[in-house]
């Protein structure tokens, strides 16, 4: 099982189908791969796993500097499609992430992850995370 990086413009769009199942919201394939365009101008990357011209499994993030604890790499999106859930895919990109991390200096890794996320919420504990803060949302539209 290898990652990919993906930069090329064909591979972010094949794997809008992969990002729908955490992002349905970004239904149109333009929609995401212009989304994904622009977040990576501010140093958005994806990593992924494919299995032949399909990813399977995929990791959004970028790192940011905060006063909280300076450099970090924050964690946007981790997916993958219901049919290879199980595997072992979103441990894996999180083990290269984090050790992506580390080559950066980075102080820590986070992410956000919804409340009723439980298979996700066993994932992130077993790979060290722990659940530290809530995170608020005013929605201004």
């Amino acid at each position: 099982m290898e990652t990919k990086d993906i930069t090329e413009l064909e591979d972010i769009g094949r794997a809008h189908e992969t990002f729908l199942e955490l992002r349905p919201h970004l239904t149109s394939r333009e929609v995401f791969v212009s989304q994904v365009l622009t977040q990576m101008k501010d140093g958005y990357r994806i990593l992924g796993i494919w299995q032949g011209e399909q990813m399977v499994s995929g990791i959004g993030f970028r790192v940011l500097n905060t006063l909280y604890c300076g450099k970090m790499l924050y964690i946007d999106d981790l997916t993958t499609m219901s049919d290879y859930r199980g595997r072992g895919y979103a441990t894996l990109l999180l083990k290269e992430v984090i050790g992506r991390a580390k080559e950066m200096a980075c102080a820590e890794v986070h992410l956000d992850t919804g409340f009723t996320r439980h298979a996700a919420h066993r994932v992130y504990l077993k790979s060290g995370f722990e659940l530290n803060c809530h995170h608020m949302t005013l929605r201004i539209k």
